[in-house]
């Protein structure tokens, strides 16, 4: 009789551990769902305030350099909002476009015609619901956006255009660093910008016939199977996973490598391809 009171006081925790993970991650997928169903629409930004505590203080140089890639791009992630115009996620990015509009307004005025800022508004009070207030803050603070190589690159020719350099150490009078202003404008590693350009730049340029194009779509696709495991791998790993979920962080690195290595040899086949 005691050994199945202790088996089901086991079960009965275990049931209990679970439910409260199922809880948390329903908050987490809950805050994410929101901001997905949120209200698209456009603000005047005297009209957007700022939140009266953050989870994070502002860094001025994260706010200048923002303000520049703003200057270049425009506003690439919106803000979010509540109800009543009270920001709920972007306050460097809301420092930035402040910050902007008063050193520059003639650029700011060209990004934002009629001083519209373009937000997520969310149909609820946050002065009445702070603890879902903070759950999409968290949520925003959280989220990383998967830009592909492509639109890296075409983002990438657009810096350039307004005499943007991919070059290291100190730019030259007259030229601007393309890698981080890059890195900054979509919340991407320095480092992992650069990796992209570089890539872009070794291309072999050889020319195209009937055999070579599957190479040159295969390696296209590994290259963006690789980006995608780069950014998986990058991501923390949740807390609490299930089975399927461990095994699939185990096999990760495995899989990358593989792909890597694939990369390589189709890079070489383009590089010395068959005689006929």
């Amino acid at each position: 009789m005691a050994r199945r009171r202790s088996n089901s006081a086991n079960l009965f925790a275990e049931a209990a551990a679970t439910a409260d993970a199922i809880h948390a991650q329903d908050q987490a997928v809950s805050a994410k769902s929101e901001q997905e169903r949120s209200q698209k629409t456009k603000l005047p930004l005297s009209q957007i305030r700022a939140r009266e505590t953050d989870t994070r203080p502002l860094d001025p140089q994260h706010v200048s350099a923002l303000a520049e890639s703003i200057a270049a791009l425009g506003l690439i992630e919106p803000l979010v909002i509540d109800a009543k115009g009270v920001l709920l996620a972007g306050g460097h990015r809301l420092a930035a476009l402040q910050a902007l509009q008063e050193t520059n307004p003639e650029t700011y005025n060209q990004q934002f015609p009629e001083g519209q800022i373009q937000v997520h508004m969310l149909a609820f009070d946050a002065e009445q619901e702070p603890e879902r207030a903070l759950q999409v803050e968290l949520a925003e603070n959280e989220k990383r956006v998967n830009y592909t190589r492509d639109q890296i690159e075409r983002l990438a020719e657009r810096l350039k255009a307004l005499n943007y350099r991919n070059i290291r150490g100190r730019p030259k009078e007259g030229e601007k660093a393309l890698g981080p202003a890059l890195a900054v404008a979509i919340g991407v590693s320095t480092r992992y910008v650069r990796k992209v350009l570089s890539e872009q730049n070794q291309e072999p340029k050889v020319e195209k016939n009937r055999n070579s194009v599957p190479i040159f779509q295969k390696l296209k696709l590994l290259k963006k199977i690789e980006a995608s495991l780069e950014e998986l791998a990058a991501l923390p790993e949740p807390e609490e996973t299930t089975r399927i979920e461990k095994s699939l962080y185990k096999a990760l690195p495995g899989f990358l490598k593989t792909v890597q290595s694939n990369i390589n040899e189709v890079k070489q086949a383009v590089k010395t391809p068959s005689t006929p």
